[in-house]
Order: C-alpha cells, then sequence, then structure tokens
C-alpha cells in the first residue's frame, strides 16, 4: 500500500517501524513506532496521520491577493510559529508562503472561499491594508483586521491587552497596536524614576557616538534599542544621559516599604528573561525569569515578594476579611480587571491580595500602603453645618441624633461600617449611642437603625462644587431611595452621596473626594460594552453596574445565585441579572436530549429538574425542551455537554463541575452524596447518573489518575483544573470545544 503526495516527487510505501530505528516524523519532528509510510529514496518518513494529511494539498498554489509569485507548500522540518499575511493569526506548522517576499498564509485562508470571496478580499485588502508611519517605530505599521479569536500570541505594546478588532503592526518586529492606542503613546513623559526633566520618546543611539557606551535603560538594565527595542523608540533626558524602553516607561514606584527608604516598584513575570541576571539583595539568589520582584530603580536594588516582607496574610480597612496573597486573578471574561481599592484598571498578570468569601481583589501596594485615610473635606468647599462638643457631634443630615465619639476600644463597637461611605470602621469614629438597644444590661447594635460614622467622615462639607458637575453644586444626603448608581464608576451602593437637586447628578463618596488624577480613565472596552439594553427576562431596559457589598446579599433573578461584581440592574424594579446570565445562549443541545434543542426561558416551573431533581422554587431562568416538557436549571443545563462512559456502570455518567458547586447554597434540596462512599458532593466535581439518580465522586467512578491517548504521544495525567495563560477563554485539545477553566483535565506534563 502507498500513497502519493501533490508535496513530493516520489510515490511513499506503507512501512513497519521499531522503536529502536530511532526514526522521527519529517512533519511534526516526533518519534515514528509502528506503522507509518516512508519514501526509501529520499529517506523521508511520515506518521500515517501527517501523511493523510498533506494527501490532498498541491506543492503550490497561487492566491488571488498574491497572484505575481507562486506560493510554496512549507511542511518539512519542525513546527514553526508564524503569523498570516491575511488573517494576521498565531499559527504553526502547515503553511503556504512565498521564496521572495516572506508573505505567508495559513491553509484556512489559503483555500477559503471561492472567486467572490477572493473578490471582496481584495478589495478589502485594497482599502484596509494601509500602511502608516507611527513615530514610536521605525518601519511603517499596516492596518490589520485581526481576526484570532480565543487563540492571540500577541498583546498590544503599549496597554499590553490582547489583540481585538482594527490594529496597526509589524509583524517583522512582533510589534503591535490597537487602532485606538496609537494615539495615547506621550511624547514626553514626566515620569518618577527621573523627576528633574521630562523624558522625550525618540530613537537614541544604540551605542552613544561621543562616549561610545551602549546606552542602558535605567528600569531593567537591558540596552535600548537591542533586542525587541531595536526598531522601537524608547524615553530619554540626553542631558542626564537617563533612558527607559518603552515597556519599562509603564512602570511605578508604587509600594512604600519600611525595608527601603525609596518607593519600591513591582516588576511581573510578563518581563521574563529580561530579569533573570536580577539578584535578590537580601538572599543573593538570582531571580528565575517567571517570578515577581520589587526593584528600587533609584538604588538598583531588587527584592523577592517573600524578601520585602510582603505577608501571606493582610488587613485593610476597606475590607472587613482578612485578605490572602494570591497568584494572578482574572476575575470574570470581560477582559478588564481592577482594583477594589483604589478602583483603578489592574494587570491580570500581578499577584494580588484576594478575599476568598466575597472575591474581593486588591493590588499589592493599595492593601499594604498605609496612607489610605478616609475621604476628606475639600476646604475649599461650603461650610458644614454642625454643633460639635470634645465628645459629640450633632449633624442633622447625618443623623437625626447627636453622634457620640469612642476610640472603638469596645468589642461591640468593632467590626463595624461606616454608615456614609460604607467601608470598614477602624479607629476613631462616631456612633449613636440611642440607637444601641441594651440586652441584660450589655449594650447591642440593632442591625436596623444603628449608626458609625468615620471621624474625617463626620466632618464632609454639606455642598460642593465638582469638576464633573460645575454647572451646579452638589450636596450630601443619604440615599433615602434605596440603592444608588454612581454617574462616574457606575458602582451601585447604599449609603450616603452627593447629589445634583437639579440634574440629579450622583457622586458616590469615594469619587466625589477623589483627587483629579486618581480618576479612572474609560478603557476602550468600557464604551464597547453595553451600558443599557433590553432583555427578554425582564419588561424594563436595564442599566449595567457594579455591585461590590457583601453585607446586603442581591440575587440574579435568572440564576439565583449572589450577585457579586458586574451586573445588569432595573432601577425601577430594584431587579438584578449577572453580566455572564445576560450572554447565556438563548439555545443549546445536549447528548442526553438530542432529537430537540433546549430553550432558555424565564418563568415559573414547578416541575424538578431533570438532571438533578430539585424544583424549581423562584421565578428565574432554566432550558427546557417545548416538545417534551423536560426542563433544567441553567447549572445543570451546562454540566450535561459530554457523556462519559465506564464499565462499571451500565448508563453514561454526566460531569456536573465547577459551574454545579455553587449551586448546592442556593437549593439544600440538591444535597446530593456519592453512592460508593456515602460522603457529600458539595463542594467538590462528581459524576451523575440520570437514569439511576445516583452519583460518584472522581475517585469513586473510578476515573484514572493515567491515560495514554491515541490523539496524543505522552501519558496524559488527571488534574483538579488548569489554566495555561491569561486568556479568556480555554479549549479542550482534543475536541477544541470550550472548557471551565476549573474542571478537572487531563493534562500532559512534557
Amino acid at each position: 500500500m502507498e500513497i502519493k503526495l501533490a508535496s513530493h516527487e516520489h510515490p511513499m510505501d506503507y512501512h513497519w517501524f521499531h522503536e529502536s530505528d530511532y526514526k522521527k516524523c519529517d512533519k511534526c519532528r516526533e518519534k515514528i513506532c509502528g506503522a507509518a509510510y516512508a519514501c526509501v529514496r529520499c529517506g523521508f518518513g511520515l506518521h500515517e496521520s501527517c501523511a493523510k494529511s498533506l494527501q490532498h494539498l498541491p506543492r503550490e498554489i497561487t492566491h488571488p491577493l498574491h497572484s505575481h509569485h507562486h506560493l510554496v507548500l512549507d511542511w518539512s522540518g519542525p513546527p514553526r510559529k508564524f503569523t498570516c499575511d491575511l488573517c494576521l493569526k498565531a499559527s504553526s506548522g502547515t503553511n503556504y508562503g512565498c521564496c521572495r517576499c516572506k508573505f505567508e498564509v495559513d491553509l484556512a485562508c489559503a483555500f477559503a472561499g471561492g472567486d467572490d470571496h477572493w473578490t471582496r478580499m481584495r478589495s478589502d485588502a485594497a482599502r484596509d491594508h494601509v500602511r502608516i508611519q507611527h513615530y514610536c517605530h521605525r518601519h511603517s505599521l499596516i492596518l490589520y483586521k485581526f481576526s484570532s479569536a480565543g487563540e492571540t500570541d500577541y498583546n498590544c505594546s503599549w496597554c499590553d491587552k490582547p489583540l481585538t478588532g482594527t490594529v496597526y503592526g509589524c509583524k517583522g518586529c512582533s510589534f503591535f497596536l490597537h487602532e485606538f492606542c496609537t494615539d495615547e503613546i506621550p511624547k514626553t513623559l514626566n515620569h518618577p524614576f527621573h523627576p528633574s526633566h521630562p523624558l522625550r520618546l525618540g530613537f537614541h543611539d544604540y551605542v552613544n557616538s561621543n562616549t561610545r557606551r551602549v546606552l542602558y535603560c535605567e528600569a531593567c538594565r537591558n540596552d535600548v534599542g537591542g533586542g525587541k527595542f531595536k526598531s522601537t523608540a524608547s524615553y530619554g533626558c540626553q542631558k542626564c544621559g537617563f533612558y527607559l524602553d518603552i515597556d519599562c516607561a509603564k512602570l511605578s514606584p508604587t509600594l512604600k516599604h519600611e525595608c527601603h527608604n525609596h518607593n519600591l516598584t513591582y516588576v511581573g513575570r510578563t518581563f521574563g528573561k529580561r530579569l533573570q541576571n536580577f539578584r535578590c539583595h537580601s538572599c543573593r539568589e538570582l531571580f528565575s525569569g517567571t517570578r515577581s520582584l520589587y526593584r528600587c530603580v533609584h538604588c538598583d536594588l531588587n527584592f523577592h515578594l517573600k524578601c520585602v516582607s510582603v505577608p501571606p496574610l493582610a488587613e485593610n480597612r476597606y475590607h472587613r476579611h482578612p485578605l490572602i496573597l494570591s497568584k494572578p486573578i482574572r476575575e470574570d471574561e470581560a477582559g478588564e480587571c481592577f482594583c477594589d481599592i483604589c478602583e483603578k484598571e489592574r494587570n491580570p498578570t500581578h499577584e494580588v491580595y484576594f478575599c476568598q468569601e466575597c472575591t474581593f481583589i486588591a493590588h499589592i501596594e493599595c492593601t499594604l500602603n498605609r496612607t489610605e485615610a478616609s475621604p476628606k473635606p475639600d476646604s475649599s468647599s461650603a461650610p458644614i453645618f454642625m454643633e460639635q462638643t470634645e465628645t459629640t457631634l450633632f449633624r442633622p443630615v447625618l443623623h437625626v441624633h447627636p453622634l457620640k465619639f469612642c476610640k472603638a476600644t469596645d468589642e461591640i463597637l468593632k467590626h463595624q461600617r461606616c454608615t456614609l461611605c460604607r467601608l470598614d470602621v477602624s479607629g476613631p469614629r462616631y456612633f449613636c449611642e440611642k440607637c444601641l438597644h441594651e440586652r441584660g444590661g450589655v449594650f447591642r447594635p440593632n442591625w436596623g437603625r444603628s449608626v458609625f460614622v468615620h471621624e474625617d467622615c463626620a466632618k464632609l462639607a454639606d455642598e460642593i462644587q465638582h469638576p464633573l458637575h460645575p454647572q451646579h453644586q452638589l450636596f450630601l444626603s443619604a440615599g433615602a431611595l434605596g440603592l444608588i448608581l454612581c454617574d462616574e464608576c457606575q458602582g451601585i451602593f447604599l449609603g450616603f452621596v452627593y447629589r445634583c437637586k437639579e440634574c440629579d447628578f450622583k457622586l458616590d463618596l469615594k469619587c466625589a473626594t477623589r483627587a483629579p488624577s486618581e480618576r479612572r480613565a474609560s478603557t476602550s472596552k468600557e464604551w464597547e460594552r453595553e451600558t443599557e439594553l433590553f432583555h427578554f427576562s425582564h419588561n424594563h431596559n436595564l442599566i449595567f453596574g457594579n455591585y461590590p457589598d457583601t453585607l446586603r446579599q442581591i440575587e440574579c433573578r435568572f440564576c439565583g445565585l449572589q450577585i457579586l461584581g458586574p451586573t445588569y440592574w432595573c432601577m425601577r424594579c430594584n431587579w438584578f441579572i449577572h453580566e455572564s446570565c445576560v450572554r447565556l445562549p438563548e439555545e443549546m443541545r445536549v447528548p442526553l436530549h438530542s432529537q430537540h434543542s433546549l430553550t432558555l426561558k424565564y418563568s415559573r416551573t414547578l416541575e424538578g429538574c431533570h438532571a438533578c431533581g430539585a424544583s424549581f422554587c423562584w421565578n428565574g431562568g432554566s432550558y427546557g425542551c417545548k416538545d417534551c416538557g423536560l426542563h433544567f436549571h441553567i447549572a445543570c443545563a451546562i454540566s450535561l455537554r459530554r457523556p462519559l462512559k465506564r464499565d462499571s456502570h451500565l448508563h453514561r455518567l454526566y460531569y456536573f463541575g465547577a459551574h454545579f458547586h455553587r449551586f448546592f447554597a442556593r437549593y439544600p434540596s440538591a444535597e446530593l452524596s456519592c453512592c460508593r462512599c456515602d460522603e457529600t458532593c458539595s463542594g467538590q466535581s462528581f459524576y451523575r447518573c440520570l437514569e439511576c439518580r445516583i452519583n460518584f465522586h472522581i475517585k469513586c467512578v473510578p476515573v484514572p489518575q493515567a491515560v495514554e491517548s491515541k490523539i496524543h504521544i505522552h501519558p496524559l495525567v488527571l488534574k483538579d483544573f488548569f489554566t495555561e495563560d491569561d486568556s479568556e477563554k480555554y479549549y479542550c485539545d482534543a475536541c477544541e470545544e470550550e472548557r471551565h477553566p476549573k474542571d478537572h483535565v487531563y493534562l500532559c506534563k512534557e
């Protein structure tokens, strides 16, 4: 039996290779063991699958968008990363390329569509592949329509976010910019690393013409204009000989720590090999290139996070629970992450402090810096109308009773929240003694009426003039109507607010008292997100907001789980729905019920869920079949995508993983136990037989800890979960369908 490849001049015969032959496949470069195809004349060898994948591919093609030269098939040798010149998609392996022009296309673009398709592509290319000469790069940048969603290997060279939509790029230098970032790069920069003079963006000589010395970046000590920055401008002060490459110019000293006189700068692991020559000043160990560090640029000193005494547990006045030092966290799929203390955007690749109970996430610096204070009154604001003695304060705008001053020495007065700003009260505060009721001779808080106020919050001005609303005065007032939406940060909160009586413009206390330089600039994804939409589950339009309050729990009216973070809200009905629930598909198919699709609906369903058996006890969303009358909870329907067949059980088993974990808290009746060990399945993944109504832990199915698969050459090991990168989506390499990053997987360690 033989096979004829259009890309090879000789037929290839079917051969059997032994392990001792040490033969490698000339396409994938993996070892051949067993049946394969080989060309005796040329010494070529191909796995059977590799040979059949090349069988119908011609050696040369003429592409409509590169008609002046032939494109030649390139498949031999080790897989090489390349970027398709049409879709800018990062790929590796087989492709078609032009030997003269270095024009390369992946197989999808090489054979996509017919004549009409390429006619449209030709007109798009003529219009879109325009060139600009940007002031920060030596080479011209080409306009692309980036189309590798979910597989991006490139980030914007300025904002460090994944490329999406229309981008400008220099493929040869791997330098890419979002179209909206091309105007964001400043030509001069007042940088805290060099406060004496502004730094100017330019192409500084790699070797100084006067001193004949190599110019170094003061932050990372790498060559300015060398390596990846060879064709990219850098910031410099020629008077002082101070230079920063474009990446390091985005760093800033932020951490005030007792171990050093100067502020320290966080340098993340994304700097990679540029850190490997740095040595920790404390333990004298070299950095591996995959670890983060704190650096004093002024003294050229570096510290591991453990050596700078960043504690594994920390407390902060902005949150009532202890915070744990955690690995990088991406809390949602919106592609943007914010610190819950300063409300500025944070880098999802940096370590953070994290509250496991409330998903409260904050910068290390914001958590540890002790200069954070309550909102302070503006000295230029209107006078404060109050009566104050040494121990009491009476302000009708805050409370109907006089407030008593205390230093929080009593246990009962600790761990409270400020009535005005809704942040934790620590240290001196005012409280209303009349709103505490006595039980057994001990004063205890009356949670519906008790009032606690920060010492600084109690002295906030009654009215202010704010630059975000300069046309009218803003007055301090209580949120008497319940929840309020801040017009600056889109936060949904209880408490006091500065409100315009004429326009109903509202600012929470944090936004009202924040300095202009600290205000968060809106990102491109913020204005791309729908701030107002109509959802079929509700009669009114829903407004986007962020609900951070962990004390007053609000449930999603669609899935019934707690709202904490991005949400859509009807202000008229006080109706909430998760942002993720808004994006749920209206129809889905599951193997359990393959003959009909399941439709998402909002109604009161009395029947039990066909998967877990628990009832639908609220007006909410569910997936159901219109023809058969089957109904599923949303979490259950998502869990029914792929069945497992094992010899240990007669029927198919369905995996209930990360989507199902929070479901137990909402449905106590869904407490399921393993039929093998009789232990509860709550809080861990399990398999369920829907026909027998029984459950199995992963270890009780049993699922083997290691397996061998036909689709991969190495053994695969069972892992509780695995997140391979910081992308927003994760896929199974076998079926290429999307997977949940916290579900069990089989992983190849090699």
